[in-house]
């Protein structure tokens, strides 16, 4: 039987050993802050919707015909400036950056739902510029993700990309069937109102825009994020905010008017 001597000993003991783990909780939370700090991002909200995979309402429940699809596009965008992947007045106080897969559905459920309002609102008023940049999340091979999403940054040099991003979202199938292929890449293209073919075929393979997918894909892998697309991340004079989902119109005027 244990003395009292030995049993205070012991419980001297148990409280250093639950001092120690209790200091290095406190430092690995610490250390994940100054991670994001680090990055840039004061908050990462993570709205439910993350959950959401294909056939969720995060998705499209089919895709759209080329017309319908390539009206809708043309009436969203009508008028907006667009330089490479940026879309809006490039002045604007705001910048919301957007990591996404073309592949990826719940990234068309946010370009179908909640990107018009953003434009409608937002861009037109030269409230807010959106950045494209690629992360790899849905697309079943390296090779096709680079070469689809260097299709798109091609129609960029002419002043078209996010009317080929959007169509390509409002046109995906279903995911995993290997379906980007040259034809549909070439007849994403073809839709794309005074779009040169002739030039987008010949630079869609420059090696620089491989190299600028790529790029992007180190960039994100710096914010210390969960790999999940669509990441919204939104920088303004009021500090930064994002969210990792297919968020809702409501959720993004709260994560801009936090920022502006």
């Amino acid at each position: 039987m244990a003395t009292r001597q030995q049993q205070r000993e012991h419980a001297r003991a148990h409280r250093r050993e639950a001092a120690l783990r209790a200091g290095a909780a406190r430092a690995r939370r610490r250390r994940a802050w100054q991670l994001l700090t680090a990055a840039g991002i004061a908050a990462v909200v993570v709205v439910a919707a993350i959950v959401l995979g294909p056939g969720g309402s995060g998705g499209p429940a089919a895709p759209l015909a080329p017309s319908t699809a390539a009206g809708r596009v043309a009436t969203m965008l009508a008028g907006v400036p667009q330089t490479g992947q940026l879309l809006g007045n490039p002045r604007a106080p705001v910048t919301l950056q957007y990591y996404g897969d073309l592949e990826c559905p719940i990234c068309s459920g946010f370009s179908a739902q909640t990107l018009p309002v953003l434009i409608r609102t937002d861009v037109r008023q030269g409230h807010l510029k959106i950045q494209y940049m690629s992360l790899e999340t849905a697309t079943p091979d390296r090779s096709t993700f680079l070469t689809q999403q260097a299709a798109a940054y091609a129609t960029g040099r002419q002043g078209k990309a996010w009317d080929y991003i959007e169509l390509f979202y409002l046109e995906q199938r279903q995911e995993g069937t290997n379906y980007a292929t040259p034809a549909f890449l070439s007849g994403l293209a073809e839709q794309v109102p005074g779009l040169n073919i002739g030039r987008w075929q010949s630079e869609r393979f420059d090696p620089a825009l491989t190299a600028q997918v790529q790029a992007e894909q180190v960039s994100f892998s710096a914010l210390h994020l969960p790999q999940a697309t669509p990441t919204l991340i939104v920088r303004g004079p009021g500090g930064v905010r994002g969210v990792q989902a297919a968020a809702t119109p409501a959720q993004m005027a709260a994560l801009i008017a936090a920022v502006a």
